[in-house]
């Protein structure tokens, strides 16, 4: 009797896994293949650089299985273009080499905590200058038993600088892609939607002055070419985001090299037979300025703006609730009621204030007191809409803004949010839960009131008030009927 082996056990995840990786090197190293006549002068090298992003994406380990097909996919694909069997594997299995290294250095010894900062990039390109290394080292043991073939230092250090140029100009880029996967990396701090920039055409203007300089340096040529672009790159690094200038670096790089192999240093017409050894270390340390100046800059001006958001978000936010303070509530608040046109349904106005709050923490302590506003303020957050402002005013206290919200709408939701609330169960100390209720008052600015916040906050904490003294676990709404603030008034029917 025959079993299958389900797709869910680890062998079958380990197959899954090794195909694909082997694929990937497969293809990335044929396609650099491909591209070598016209990366050659450079000596670049992307099919490393591509495949330590994609596996310095992934979350799983990967697996010695994985790590012998990817040799052998490296390998097969030099072969099946060079035809000679003992020189691909060789070259396979140095690059092998040194994508495991950086993937090692990166992902286990010194891993990416955030690209968004110039600390992470100088360690990105450190460890490519190790795997560079690594895979060069590897590369020249041939050479070791037979001293005839033994590359120059001039050679070795050209090589050395081709394998480092490909690290620094594709594996950033491969690292921001969406969806990025890299151990510690704060998926947060991503960028999203790179390609808004396009929305605005003052914004255009950084990128068309890139295709000119780059326009200009295959109509111009000459030894400045190189610099062309430079100023170009880091007017795209202060304008766009981190993803978007990656991109446009190695869009640039790219397109310098290949400038460069359509002879545009000997003017037009006239192809650059060949370069000197060291002509061509002198370029590619040129475009090894050309692409880190502008990464560095876009990832510093990324760090700053992280820092300008945090701190913008630490004065507008509670720290203990999460909910707005009480400067953000207010300001946001009056910017509802100040809009023009006004909303059709008018803007409703909570105060809500936990019950007996003083008496659960002298019973329980003010740790379960801050654990209490805590799992309330997470309560309301996750009730209400996106556009509606909750904010924290002051110890119990709270407020909520409803804009584009009816008084009806606004007393079914009232009556909602007092649902879930008595809903809330903690577990503290003993196996007795502690629950909690909220008493609210509501004032809207469609009942004739006055459209100012001073006066719907007097109106809402006198609502408040009121659902107090009737007992608590409740809502009440400002020039309603008392009998119409019951806690068993009718449920709601508009989710906020």
């Amino acid at each position: 009797m025959s079993q299958t082996l389900p797709l869910g056990t680890n062998f079958s995840r380990s197959i899954v896994q090794a195909a694909w990786i082997a694929a990937a090197a497969f293809l990335l190293a044929h396609a650099s293949l491909l591209a070598q006549p016209a990366l050659e002068r450079a000596a670049l090298w992307p099919a490393n650089a591509i495949l330590a992003g994609v596996l310095l994406r992934q979350q799983a380990p990967i697996r010695p299985l994985s790590w012998l097909l990817a040799g052998a996919g490296l390998a097969l694909a030099r072969c099946s273009l060079d035809g000679v069997l003992p020189q691909a594997v060789a070259g396979g299995l140095a690059d092998l080499a040194g994508v495991w290294t950086i993937w090692l250095i990166l992902a286990r010894f010194w891993p990416l905590d955030n690209l968004r900062t110039p600390r992470a990039v100088v360690r990105m390109l450190l460890a490519g200058l190790a795997a560079s290394a690594v895979t060069v080292a590897a590369g020249l043991l041939p050479g070791y038993w037979n001293p005839a073939a033994a590359p120059t230092p001039e050679t070795v250090a050209s090589s050395l600088l081709g394998q480092w140029l490909g690290y620094c100009i594709f594996l950033l880029p491969v690292l921001l892609l969406p969806r990025m996967e890299i151990p510690g990396i704060d998926r947060r701090r991503r960028d999203h939607g790179p390609l808004r920039h396009l929305r605005n055409w003052s914004a255009r203007i950084p990128g068309a002055l890139l295709v000119f300089s780059l326009v200009l340096c295959f109509l111009l040529g000459g030894p400045g070419a190189l610099l062309l672009p430079f100023a170009a790159l880091v007017y795209c690094a202060h304008t766009y985001q981190q993803w978007t200038s990656a991109w446009l670096a190695l869009l640039a790089a790219v397109g310098v090299v290949l400038g460069l192999d359509a002879g545009w240093s000997l003017g037009p017409g006239e192809l650059l037979a060949s370069l000197s050894v060291w002509t061509r270390i002198s370029l590619q340390l040129g475009i090894l300025l050309l692409m880190t100046v502008p990464l560095l800059m876009s990832s510093a001006l990324a760090a700053r703006g992280d820092l300008i958001v945090s701190l913008n978000r630490a004065l507008d936010h509670d720290d203990l609730t999460e909910a707005l303070s009480r400067p953000a509530f207010t300001r946001g608040a009056q910017e509802y009621l100040r809009r023009i046109p006004p909303a059709p349904h008018g803007n409703g106005l909570m105060m809500l204030d936990i019950d007996h709050f003083k008496r659960i923490n002298d019973r329980h302590g003010h740790a379960a007191g801050d654990n209490v506003l805590c799992e309330f303020s997470r309560t309301i957050r996750e009730a209400i809409r996106p556009e509606d402002l909750f904010g924290r005013l002051g110890g119990e206290e709270f407020g909520l803004v409803l804009p584009d919200c009816s008084l009806e709408e606004t007393t079914e939701i009232a009556e909602r949010l007092r649902g879930c609330v008595e809903k809330i169960r903690l577990y503290l100390d003993s196996d007795e839960p502690l629950r909690i209720t909220v008493s609210i008052g509501i004032a809207h600015d469609g009942q004739g009131l006055p459209a100012g916040l001073d006066k719907l906050l007097s109106h809402a904490d006198q609502a408040l008030y009121q659902a107090k003294r009737q007992g608590r676990n409740r809502w009440c709404a400002h020039g309603l009927e008392t009998a119409e603030s019951r806690a068993d008034a009718p449920r709601a029917r508009r989710r906020a």
